[in-house]
């Protein structure tokens, strides 16, 4: 139980300081190739931190846990909408790019009902598989096509030369996906200590495992008053969870979806989706007060989580 802990402060260490580092980096290259900081936060931040769900989705349904496969996805797709979202909101008022908005609204909104789809379904065939490939095709092209036609806005300024931008990319893409693994080894391990079903560990201790390196850099974004990369990154992230991560997945090894997954659950993700594009969408920021709101709404779902975890233990 000690090497555990031990395992989950050293994954929350190389979490910040590769947070740290790929906002570093990503604001530079953003500029180098004149992309704004909403292109790059939904593409080379959000993919990047996006990295440690693809790899525990992966290597879960490779194992046949397909439990842990799909509720790492949905899990992190929560954290990222409710309480980091919420979090970051709280530190400093989130204020939303105001063009593409509604373009992301719309894919997002797909995500999120495609995982309540795929819960009322039993499960991610490969025909399902590949429509989530497809729509995430579909999303870059459209984000490239817009960031070139100066929809975007907010281009950055120049930081670092472009070679040393790169490094801090790599460096902290690397320190976010270690840092993850770390801890997710320690999460699991104490987790498991106490019974808890393939399902709850995959939206609890894994979902906010995996999404550690989007929580680190979205802070870090956030304290650095980037709001366009901290948005970008949430966003990026929860579209890529979905399309790419099931999608690519569920190609290789189609996913089972157990029945101790319960509809609410996906329910939950459509509604963080629509609460946080109200927001953005009513005011173009996303207040203190709605921050608090959408944290306390996940420490609500958590307390659920553990009632139902209890009540089937």
């Amino acid at each position: 139980m000690f090497v555990d802990f031990a395992f989950i402060i050293l994954g929350l260490l190389l979490l910040v300081g590769g947070g740290e580092a790929i906002v570093r980096g990503s604001v530079s290259v953003a500029d180098r190739f004149g992309m704004s900081k909403a292109l790059i936060g939904a593409t080379l931040v959000g993919f990047g931190t996006s990295l440690p769900e693809f790899v525990a989705t992966f290597g879960a349904a490779a194992q046949g846990a397909d439990g842990i496969a799909f509720g790492n996805v949905l899990g992190s797709d929560i954290v990222n909408l409710l309480f980091i979202l919420g979090l970051c909101s709280l530190i400093y008022p989130m204020v939303t790019p105001k063009e593409g908005l509604k373009r992301d609204f719309f894919f997002v909104m797909i995500a999120s009902v495609a995982c309540l789809v795929a819960i009322v379904l039993g499960g991610i065939s490969q025909i399902f598989a590949a429509i989530l490939c497809v729509l995430f095709l579909i999303y870059i092209l459209n984000i490239f096509r817009s960031d070139r036609e100066g929809l975007e806005g907010d281009i950055p300024e120049v930081r670092y030369p472009l070679p040393i931008a790169a490094i801090f990319v790599v460096i902290g893409i690397a320190l976010l996906v270690g840092g993850a693994g770390v801890l997710i080894k320690g999460s699991v391990g104490v987790a498991t200590a106490f019974g808890v079903s393939e399902a709850i560990i995959g939206i609890t201790i894994v979902g906010v495992g995996t999404s550690a390196p989007e929580l680190a850099a979205s802070l870090v974004a956030s304290v650095k008053k980037e709001n366009a990369i901290a948005f970008g990154n949430i966003v990026g992230s929860n579209i890529f969870n979905v399309f790419a991560v099931l999608g690519i997945t569920g190609l290789i090894f189609p996913i089972t979806v157990s029945s101790n997954f319960s509809i609410f659950d996906g329910l939950v993700l459509v509604a963080a989706t629509a609460a946080m594009f109200g927001f953005a969408l009513t005011k173009g920021k996303i207040s203190r007060l709605e921050g608090a709101a959408l944290t306390s709404a996940y420490i609500v779902y958590l307390v659920w989580l553990i009632i139902r975890a209890t009540a089937a233990a």
